[in-house]
């Protein structure tokens, strides 16, 4: 039996009865890791009803602004969380209408940065840290600073759905590009990136293997920029990773650069190996997302990869 198999076998055992979605590791429904599961579900054997009443229940979480709360029963909004749920729309048959309107609604989630009366007292009060807030992006709840992770997840989102004509918002151009300029501007020095600042009260901060992946993937149309090549130079040599998240996070993004560099193959399949290896019985102690985000990274295959950002 393939490590995929048995993760997609245990990732339909734990949909949920009733609200037919999916919680981390107990009861209670939430949107991470159900996004996470109806995504991984493309390279499954799933029955169709399963992925349907799924959908409802990532539905069931949006709020009427259009974004998601990260658990239902939550009137707060997750910036993390919504553009996961609106790739997960966006991979599987939904209404186009209600995603458009919240792809809409995340473009206009500003963050403070926006606003010159934050960036006056960044720039010239707070020199703790070292980062140009003019370029921001999304932070992880509304009304919050940008942070590497939401904003490269809403950078991919975005973008992938600006691709497929899902939304002609005027602001979208600019947001895409200042967000990635903010990554660019916030990577560690010599490459890759941690959850937020480079050089906190003058020490340089090392990358993290998962921030770092997924900031790749929303920087995939950048490859020619110096801080892409170098984070990915960075990337190649974490494959020793023993973070099954982490190395999940690590394959996906190296295979969105298998077109541009011929040599990632053998380190992808090597990643592959290793996460198989991490997950051992799926059941051990492993959160749901985990689960699914290692099915999604076992299961690539070519133009199959929901975080593939074209120019």
């Amino acid at each position: 039996m393939s490590a995929l198999y048995r993760l997609s076998e245990e990732l339909s055992s734990r949909q949920l009865p009733g609200t037919h979605g999916w919680s981390e590791s107990g009861s209670q429904l939430a949107t991470e890791p159900t996004a996470w599961a109806l995504m991984a579900s493309r390279s499954s054997s799933w029955p169709a009803s399963g992925v349907r009443e799924g959908l409802d229940a990532l539905l069931s979480m949006r709020q009427p602004d259009g974004l998601w709360s990260a658990f239902a029963d939550s009137m707060g909004r997750s910036l993390w969380a919504t553009p996961l749920a609106l790739n997960a729309l966006m991979s599987l048959p939904a209404q186009a209408p209600a995603v458009a309107a919240s792809l809409d609604a995340l473009v206009q989630c500003y963050p403070l940065e926006a606003s010159w009366l934050v960036r006056l007292k960044l720039r010239y009060s707070d020199r703790q840290v070292r980062f140009d807030p003019t370029k921001y992006g999304w932070g992880w709840v509304p009304g919050t600073v940008s942070w590497v992770v939401p904003t490269s997840m809403a950078l991919i989102t975005l973008a992938r759905a600006r691709n497929r004509g899902l939304i002609a918002a005027r602001a979208l151009d600019t947001r895409l590009r200042l967000g990635a300029e903010m990554l660019i501007d916030r990577a560690c020095p010599g490459g890759g990136w941690n959850a937020g600042n480079p050089v906190v009260y003058g020490v340089s901060l090392g990358p993290h293997v998962d921030a770092t992946a997924i900031a790749l993937a929303a920087l995939r149309t950048r490859y020619q920029h110096p801080t892409v090549r170098a984070s990915l130079d960075w990337l190649l040599k974490q494959t020793a990773c023993r973070s099954p998240y982490s190395l999940a996070w690590l394959a996906i993004a190296l295979d969105l650069y298998r077109n541009v560099r011929t040599d990632l193959a053998p380190t992808i399949c090597a990643a592959q190996e290793h996460l198989a290896g991490c997950m051992g019985d799926p059941e051990d102690d492993h959160d749901t997302s985990t689960i699914a985000l290692a099915a999604l990274a076992l299961g690539l295959k070519t133009g199959n990869n929901p975080f593939e950002v074209r120019a």
